[in-house]
């Protein structure tokens, strides 16, 4: 029952009853968004995998994987697209141990169309921010890459606040080295100051100042 795949966001649908798939589906395309379908968790795995982008809808009790243990399985593989359970029969402790061990949403089968559309619009967005969020901090990895030994150390250095003059006593250095390794982590980083190469370091690890100031 599975569409043709496509790096758009999509809403995965996984159930075994074909007729909620249906009434769902219809439900997500009649705004407009893009559906695949199938009917077990291994038929998705098998296709679509935890590269996934989008969100996915699945049932609780499905033979062989339930929802929540496709859910433990995309978790293990580190997939970040964010699964809503449904559930024909609502269990309290279920519900809660679900959604702390991080299902996006619980929701019953008797649901509220509104309201289902509005909890998949949420995790698509959520999972699109997420994504961008996980691109941008490659696109960083890839710069800080390009730094040689010494330019990362002055980098280190100066999102602590050192002065450049403290930072060449630190490194052993002139205060005219230490400026010229300034000047070219800011050129392959594509920053123009210390405030912007803090913000970019912390996309990567908020912690970094502070733990670059420790090393120091």
């Amino acid at each position: 029952m599975s569409c043709i795949k496509s790096p758009s966001p999509t809403v995965y649908l996984i159930d075994d009853d074909p007729n909620d798939v249906v009434i769902i589906q219809r439900l997500c395309e009649s705004v407009g968004l893009k559906v695949e379908s199938f009917l077990s968790p291994q038929e998705f795995l098998i296709q679509v995998g935890p590269s996934a982008s989008g969100c996915i809808v699945a049932d609780l009790m499905m033979p062989e994987m339930t929802g929540l243990q496709l859910h433990a399985r995309l978790r293990n593989s580190k997939a970040a697209i964010p699964i809503i359970v449904m559930t024909g029969h609502a269990d309290a402790q279920t519900c809660r141990t679900a959604l702390r061990n991080g299902v996006f949403d619980f929701v019953e089968k008797s649901f509220n169309p509104h309201d289902l559309l509005v909890v998949i619009q949420t995790a698509i967005e959520a999972n699109a921010k997420m994504n961008s969020e996980r691109n941008l901090r490659d696109l960083v990895m890839q710069q800080l890459d390009n730094l040689s030994k010494r330019e990362d150390e002055v980098m280190k250095l100066l999102v602590t606040g050192l002065t450049l003059k403290a930072i060449a006593i630190a490194l052993g250095i002139s205060v005219q080295t230490a400026s010229k390794h300034r000047i070219r982590l800011f050129e392959k980083l594509g920053v123009h100051n210390e405030v912007e190469l803090v913000k970019l370091t912390m996309r990567i690890d908020p912690n970094l100042p502070l733990a670059a100031y420790d090393a120091a």
